[in-house]
């Protein structure tokens, strides 16, 4: 009969929970990472308005949707003033919310970001639909299809 050595099994013993916390620690870090190996963009998301300012009807529907999709908090949308608005365009509402706007184009697609601060604003930034919506949307990720 051979003897081992009386600690070769609780060495085993305490490796296990060491082994499966590194397992669980690389799980967590690859959750964040798309195919690719990069990191999947997550938007810093915030109460958002959105304004429909194109002349087509239903648009502000359609960028809430998109935009809740993301994670974005759509607390009021509607249309705006006028409806001859060119290109869509994100207003940062505060300088708090700078970091917000600019995620908020990224998803969107556009690089039209202008800063008007109103301290009794109710939302972080504003985005208003332009004419150009056509063209944004060919760019945003298509749903799959059943």
């Amino acid at each position: 009969m051979i003897a081992s050595h009386p600690s070769a099994g609780s060495r085993r013993a305490h490796a296990y929970p060491l082994f499966t916390g590194i397992l669980i620690a690389a799980s967590a870090l690859l959750a964040g990472c798309d195919k690719t190996g990069q990191e999947a963009f997550k938007p810093n998301t915030g109460q958002i308005q959105v304004l429909n300012g194109s002349g087509k009807s239903g648009m502000a529907d359609v960028f809430r949707d998109f935009l809740g999709g993301y994670g974005f908090d759509i607390i009021e949308f509607g249309n705006a003033r006028h409806w001859n608005y060119e290109h869509t365009l994100v207003i940062a509402r505060s300088a708090a919310s700078d970091r917000i706007a600019r995620d908020l184009a990224k998803v969107i697609g556009t690089d039209r970001v202008i800063h008007l601060q109103e301290p009794a604003s109710l939302v972080e930034a504003t985005v208003i639909i332009g004419k150009d919506y056509k063209e944004l949307m060919r760019s945003w990720p298509q749903p799959e299809k059943k």
